[in-house]
């Protein structure tokens, strides 16, 4: 993943066990046979543990205009805030011209990270840029990303539930300081956290400043 001041889903995917090329082309909203050719695969069964892949994809040169053909997630569902006593420092959306795909949350390092929802882990490790993070799958197309984190506490096929500490908040990956980078995605596509979280940050608010953030 290139990575400007704006964060786009990484360029590159270590191959987990057990892990498929078609999983992988789900996580990232790419065709599997696209996914292929990208990496010069003839056979899906190609794919061994600690492989690296190419992933065709690069969120960070998003316009406003290719932003707003992307699908829109249902109004009513609702995700639990995963940091508590966090602040946001850094929005949702188009800045400085490139896309920032989620919103960073200030809070002290070592602070739990909380899963938004029940669902699966897809993926749990170290992503360019992310630095660790753990992706969790849940029903209805949607994924939450939870990037920067200082200890990874699940594992990739793990079963969460809403409010279970599935990391510790860390500054690993590109990024000025702790926080956790937190995104929604929408089969694929990324969605405004803040629009879907189910109450505001306990105990110290939102604040919209840039200090803090990646």
């Amino acid at each position: 993943m290139a990575l400007s001041t704006a964060r786009s889903l990484p360029v590159s995917h270590t191959v987990q066990p057990g892990e498929t090329i078609y999983r992988i082309a789900r996580i990232y909203a790419v065709s599997p046979a696209r996914l292929m050719a990208v990496n010069g695969l003839s056979d899906p069964r190609q794919l061994e543990a600690g492989q690296t892949l190419m992933i065709p994809l690069n969120r960070s040169t998003a316009t406003a205009a290719s932003f707003s053909t992307w699908p829109v997630a249902r109004a009513d569902r609702q995700f639990a805030w995963p940091v508590t006593g966090g602040m946001v420092s850094s929005p949702f959306g188009i800045r400085n011209g490139v896309m920032h795909d989620g919103v960073d949350i200030v809070a002290e390092a070592g602070s739990a990270v909380h899963a938004a929802d029940d669902g699966t882990v897809i993926f749990a490790g170290r992503l360019r840029g992310y630095g660790n993070a753990v992706i969790v799958q849940h029903s209805g197309g949607y994924v939450t990303v939870y990037g920067h984190n200082q200890r990874n506490l699940v594992r990739y096929g793990a079963e969460v539930v809403r409010g279970q500490v599935i990391a510790e908040l860390g500054s690993t990956g590109r990024t000025t300081g702790p926080n956790l980078h937190f995104e929604v995605r929408f089969h694929g596509q990324p969605q405004n956290p803040l629009a879907y979280l189910s109450q505001p940050p306990p105990a110290r608010g939102i604040s919209f400043a840039r200090n803090g953030g990646s």
